[in-house]
């Protein structure tokens, strides 16, 4: 009579995750990201006319002057960043080298992320590259002496050919 009471077993139901979008449709997605990411900022770069000072291109997307070199004469170490991308779009590299290094050298990377971006959407896999020399340190360190050694060059150069300090 117990038999009869007790319940059967129900047989173990399986559980299986949501499904998801399979790797190379991720890799694809998230490149696609990328690459539109990239074909902006440079379609921005070829919208804008750089400006034949070597900065205060930036001021056409409606920002103001350059804070630190009202108030100093001096540049900032971003000054000439949108000239530089500016002129590198349009294939004028010694201009953009000359304006600004640290912006020259930023347009080229941001293309060849570009590249790969575009690679990677159509393969749908990551390049085989062995980058593990690049750590995060290493990335900020490398940026940080890019970005310094440009201002120091920006600044060195106006103050040998006489463009530096900005006088009111």
């Amino acid at each position: 009579m117990t038999d009869a009471l007790e319940e059967k077993p129900t047989p173990p139901t399986t559980w299986s995750p949501p499904r998801t979008a399979s790797r190379p449709a991720r890799v694809r997605l998230w490149a696609g990201v990328v690459l539109l990411g990239c074909a902006g900022l440079w379609g921005l770069a070829a919208y804008l006319q750089p400006d034949p000072r070597g900065y205060g291109t930036h001021s056409q997307l409606g920002t103001g002057p350059c804070g630190m070199l009202i108030m100093t004469g001096y540049p900032c170490p971003t000054c000439g960043m949108t000239t530089a991308f500016a002129h590198t779009v349009r294939g004028q590299w010694l201009r953009a080298l000359w304006v600004q290094p640290g912006g020259f050298i930023l347009a080229l990377a941001l293309g060849a992320t570009g590249l790969v971006a575009a690679w990677m959407v159509i393969a749908g896999r990551w390049p085989r590259a062995n980058v593990w020399f690049i750590t995060p340190y290493r990335a900020f360190l490398a940026l940080l002496i890019l970005l310094m050694g440009s201002w120091a060059f920006k600044v060195v150069t106006g103050l040998l050919d006489g463009s530096l300090p900005l006088r009111p």
